[in-house]
């Protein structure tokens, strides 16, 4: 039986790579995203999560997402990491969040994501990373079972 954080180291290892394509693999045809913590409306379809994505990997030059900690019960997947990356502007954030997935068919078909927004935006107007958010970064992350 195929564990679903599996199928999201796959969607990280995409990302990173800023491939699109290969995130969307894993993305149920009716997907609906939660995004921001509620600061932006909901993504509603593959096609949606596309263009989001897309519009995302065109403003990045880098980004290091990492997860510390899951938990499956399921086809219900949470998670909590750091999702870090460089602009194509210059600007470096890393935002800690909370996330639960919720899978059909083996691919996403639910994500909701928590955050506090004040955190990114500080780090835009300050040019930043505060010291309480660091002290949150060097966890030791998730990687595949042996």
């Amino acid at each position: 039986m195929a564990r679903h954080i599996d199928t999201l180291l796959d969607v990280i290892e995409a990302w990173h790579r800023l491939d699109v394509d290969a995130v969307m693999e894993h993305i149920h045809d009716d997907f609906i995203w939660n995004n921001s913590g509620g600061m932006l409306p909901v993504f509603e379809g593959k096609d949606a999560m596309r263009a989001a994505l897309t519009k995302m990997a065109g403003k990045t030059q880098s980004n290091d997402w990492r997860l510390f900690d899951y938990a499956e019960n399921g086809d219900t997947l949470w998670m909590e990491g750091v999702d870090e990356f460089t602009g194509t502007d210059g600007s470096h954030l890393a935002v800690p969040y909370a996330g639960v997935l919720e899978f059909k068919d083996g691919r996403i078909h639910r994500w909701r994501e928590y955050f506090n927004a004040y955190v990114q935006t500080s780090q835009r107007e300050k040019k930043e990373i505060s010291p309480e958010v660091r002290a949150m970064l060097d966890r030791p992350v998730v990687t595949r079972a042996s």
